[in-house]
């Protein structure tokens, strides 16, 4: 990308055209040369192989190793367990390229594995003559970037014509940052440069960044050499950097090992005002709001457009955790397009499995939809679905399905109706029919006879109508704008991808192309257009910033332990150490010399990185640190800013952690004001008031305080119900009304959240005491085991831990089931409705159980309690629930009969005990004096439900509460509502 800019650069500076580019990478130059002799030769185009594809390559070599397919090589012990792993094939990834480079082909490394007693280099060796055979087959003409100099090289040693082209039209070489040399590309500038081309090597060697690629800023002056080059030139001025800028970087400089004379360090700098500031925080997140902050006020305050900032660390850990600090802080970060593979872009991975989908379904093979798979896409930016969207989605689904007499689970339902081909009318539904829309016209298109993974796609990108969608909102900015920019950058990449693998296979399957993409386990460089960086800030690496300024820049996370990162290079296959062999260091590899030498590497390459990252200001730099328990700031701040110092050479003081200041935000702004108005003097309170009275007047949102939650006046004062109307009461609502009166309006209304296991394992338990009442142990066992899968769980150890639950909740029940017949009882119906009005409450609800006995004794209510907790014996005598089906008997809401013979709780769960357990009877409410407190708790109940006002009370169970959020006697609702709530 920067070779394009700067050949855009020279071009509208030459105001001329030119017939091929002025300005290339080594390897589009080399590319260049090989594709002009194919098409000479009438030989297929050379390729590029990306880095996923030499990824790909690698991992299936290892896998057939693993898999005993062919003469596996014999690693070391200490490797073996690292052959699966990405990080191991990026070890040997790096090992092959260092050979490759220094044209090492496997008998060559072989034979140094050999006598260098390195047997890591000698099954390496195995690997790459495995891997250019399988590339010669699989990949014609396909190269990878370390092969493609060697080849060029290698071409205009053995081809006089090719290299009489070359010297004919080249005049002249010119080379920037000629510090980024490797061996490969050295020698291949040799074979460029003839005798009558002028050679001009651009480049300083304090500027190093492609270290860890093979790069050496030694090559800058061997090259010179070899060609006879006079003295160098040294430029005297530095335009760049201002006079404190300057100091600080040549104080990181003089900690670089010299390559050459160092003279460049002596360049005086042409600016005369510029600012370093050193900041160190107590955590992580302080440091990317202070970052923010800073950013802010350089904008805002200072006029800085937001693209002349840059923000540079030493990783992408540190990068994603800025980036998502930004985001809130409202400053407009440009996120890298490569950061992560295409097969893992939230926006891709939905595509990918409904392209899945589409093939099994054309081929007649299950589809892979599990209620696992359908909760991704409905909850992707393809479905759009939230998870309260998501909850409606399984009430209305659920619902239908009992209506019609099903018993499928949530999970089965949502599984289904993203692959429905009926209709999905219900609005609630409207995530899965999209998703379900989307798979029918990849469908059509994947049984077109000419189908391909790009016509699909198509078809299924075409069909989800987020195009329009995502570009407005791109457009619109803010956050929203950046994920759909990234969305769009994402699927751009995707339809790239599968337009270069059609062009590369013409008449391959879908498949073909879903096993390729989802094979690649790095990200690779994207070459399509993606969505423009003006107007945002740029948050890169070191070697990203190399070759470019900014107005201001922030180095943050300058940590010990992360830079320097003095952690050996290739260590684990000894790549470094393999080239130290080719340069011809005879020392033993395992030395301690050679191994400070090493240390000392990485070292001034670490070094150099820093001093890239801090001279790419032009005005203001910003370095930031954290110092907490877990990290300590590194020593490169004292070179940036050197602390004051006593007599004999030592800190006068450590470094002080600053605070954080107030975000220039209109949001911070807002909730910095109204912090003043109640901690404030009075003074203070009254500018902060009329500061928001303007900002109110301008409609900044959060300043009026209509808008305050704690003095939002209720927007209803009337009671819930009239004075005359019936009120719907549950018997199971009984006792939650009476614990707490606010748990159980929310929780009514939705708040207890979504069904959670034990819940949904009590659910089914239920369900077969009442589909199988009083059956055999067995065959209830056989049937909880057969309905397992509805409860979501996979295969895991809660699966099994809970199916023992389940079982030992059956034996319980069986148990009851034989003590109760023993004693003469016997069932008179399981989930019996009731429906009954006793004074202004309408009772409603079913029962798990009634039994009666021989005779006249009555109905005797039976409720099954799968939970870990019960009530005290004494209490159960009033139990609220089993008074109310008590209730319901006497008034005839069941048709098995009005003469109560009591009730009792029956406990499966925990509560039950381990070895056996008793039922919690309640005595008949035989008599008038019996019933009426069941009958006065009842009316106070349907009265207080009907209510203007509930009231929250502290009691047992606050601390397990879904809804202690909302509660203002808990911290967490008191926040929400102050001393109002």
């Amino acid at each position: 990308m920067q070779a394009a800019a700067l050949r855009d650069r020279l071009t509208a500076r030459l105001q001329a055209t030119s017939t091929e580019p002025v300005a290339r990478t080594h390897q589009s130059l080399a590319f260049g040369m090989l594709r002009e002799a194919a098409a000479l030769h009438g030989e297929p185009a050379p390729r590029l192989l990306s880095g996923p594809e030499q990824d790909v390559v690698l991992r299936e070599l290892l896998a057939g190793h693993a898999a005993g397919e062919g003469d596996a090589p014999h690693w070391p012990d200490f490797v073996r367990q690292a052959l699966p792993t990405r990080g191991f094939r990026a070890e040997l990834r790096d090992l092959l390229m260092r050979a490759v480079e220094w044209g090492l082909d496997g008998e060559a490394l072989r034979e140094l594995g050999v006598r260098h007693e390195r047997p890591a280099w000698v099954a390496a060796a195995q690997v790459l003559d495995e891997y250019d055979r399988v590339t010669a087959l699989s990949r014609p003409g396909a190269y990878d970037p370390s092969w493609i100099l060697g080849a060029a090289a290698t071409l205009l040693d053995t081809d006089a014509e090719a290299a009489a082209r070359l010297r004919r039209r080249t005049r002249l070489v010119v080379v920037d940052d000629a510090q980024e040399l490797t061996h490969a590309s050295a020698t291949l500038l040799d074979a460029i440069a003839h005798p009558g081309a002028r050679l001009v090597l651009l480049g300083d060697p304090d500027s190093t960044v492609q270290g860890f690629r093979g790069a050496d800023p030694r090559y800058l002056r061997m090259l010179a050499e070899r060609r006879g080059a006079p003295d160098p030139v040294v430029l005297p001025r530095s335009y760049r950097v201002g006079p404190r800028i300057g100091a600080a970087t040549g104080r990181v400089a003089e900690r670089i090992g010299t390559v050459g004379a160092g003279l460049q360090r002596a360049a005086a700098p042409v600016q005369s005002v510029d600012h370093v500031e050193v900041a160190l925080l107590r955590a992580t997140s302080q440091e990317a709001a202070y970052v923010a902050a800073r950013l802010r006020e350089c904008h805002l305050m200072e006029g800085v457009p937001w693209s002349q900032m840059a923000v540079i660390v030493r990783g992408q850990a540190r990068a994603v955790a800025l980036r998502r600090a930004f985001a809130g802080s409202g400053v407009p970060v440009a996120v890298p397009a490569t950061t992560l593979p295409v097969r893992d872009e939230p926006a891709v991975r939905p595509f990918l499995l409904l392209l899945e989908t589409a093939i099994a379904l054309v081929d007649g093979q299950p589809h892979p939809i599990t209620p696992e798979a359908a909760v991704d896409l409905l909850t992707s930016p393809l479905g759009g679905a939230d998870a309260i969207e998501l909850r409606r989605m399984r009430r209305v689904m659920r619902a239908t399905e009992l209506d019609d007499g099903g018993s499928r689970s949530s999970d089965e339902l949502l599984a289904a109706a993203v692959v429905s081909s009926g209709p999905l009318d219900e609005p609630e539904l409207a995530p899965a029919a999209r998703i379900a829309r989307v798979l029918r016209a990849g469908l059509a298109a994947g049984e077109q006879p000419a189908a391909s993974a790009e016509t699909v796609l198509w078809a299924m990108w075409s069909a989800s109508g987020l195009a329009d969608q995502w570009r407005d909102t791109a457009l619109a900015g803010g956050a929203p704008g950046t994920r759909a920019d990234r969305d769009l950058d994402a699927m751009m990449a995707l339809f790239a991808a599968a337009a270069a693998y059609d062009d590369r296979l013409p008449g391959s399957a879908p498949a073909g192309f879903l096993e390729h993409i989802r094979g690649q386990d790095v990200p690779g460089d994207r070459i399509v257009p993606a969505a423009p960086e003006d107007g945002s800030v740029a948050l890169i690496t070191p070697a990203a910033a190399a070759g470019r300024q900014w107005r201001v820049v922030a180095v943050c996370g300058v940590q010990e332990g992360v830079w320097p990162d003095l952690r050996l290079r290739g260590s684990l296959l000894g790549s470094e150490a393999l080239v130290d062999v080719m340069r011809g260091r005879e020392a033993r590899l395992e030395s301690a010399e050679l191994l400070r030498a090493a240390q000392a590497a990485v070292r001034y390459d670490e070094t150099r990185q820093f001093h890239v990252a801090v001279s790419r200001a032009s005005e203001r730099l910003l370095v930031t640190a954290v110092r907490s328990d877990d990290e300590q700031p590194s020593a490169y701040l004292d070179l940036i800013d050197p602390p004051q110092q006593d007599g004999d050479g030592t800190a006068s003081e450590a470094r002080q952690p600053v605070g954080v200041p107030v975000a220039l935000t209109l949001t911070g702004t807002v909730a910095a004001l109204r912090r003043e108005i109640v901690t404030g003097s009075p003074a203070a309170a009254d500018r902060a008031a009329d500061e928001l009275a303007y900002l109110a007047a301008q409609h900044v949102p959060g300043a009026d305080p209509a808008q305050w939650w704690a003095l939002t006046q209720r927007s209803d004062d009337r009671p819930v119900r009239a004075a005359d109307a019936e009120v719907p009461v549950s018997p199971s609502r009984v006792e939650s009304f009476g614990t707490c009166g606010l748990n159980w309006l929310l929780t009514s209304a939705g708040g207890d959240g979504p069904d959670l296991g034990t819940r949904n394992l009590g659910t089914l338990v239920h369900e077969i005491a009442a589909e199988l009442p009083d059956a055999d142990l067995d065959t209830m066992t056989a049937e909880l085991d057969e309905r397992w899968a509805r409860l979501g769980y996979g295969d895991t150890w809660m699966s099994e831990r809970d199916r023992v639950r389940a079982h030992r909740m059956l034996a319980y029940l069986h148990d009851y089931f034989e003590k109760a017949a023993a004693q003469g009882w016997k069932q008179a119906g399981v989930e019996v409705r009731m429906d009954v009005v006793v004074g202004r409450a309408r009772l409603r609800g079913s029962a798990d159980r009634l039994e009666s006995q021989e005779g006249d004794a009555g109905i005797r209510i039976v409720d099954f309690k799968t939970g870990s907790s019960k009530p005290k014996n004494p209490d159960v005598e009033e139990n609220p629930q089993l008074g109310v089906y008590q209730v319901a008997v006497i008034e005839g809401g069941f048709d098995a009969g009005d003469r109560t013979a009591g009730a009792q709780l029956v406990h499966l769960g925990t509560a039950a005990g381990r070895k056996s357990f008793l039922p919690q009877p309640q005595s008949p409410l035989d008599t008038a004096e019996r019933r009426s407190w069941a009958y006065d708790l009842l009316a106070r109940t349907a009265e207080g439900m009907s209510a203007a006002h509930v009231t929250a009370t502290l009691n047992d169970r606050c601390r397990t509460c879904p809804v202690r959020g909302c509660c203002p006697l808990q911290e967490e609702g008191r926040r929400l509502g102050g001393d109002q709530a």
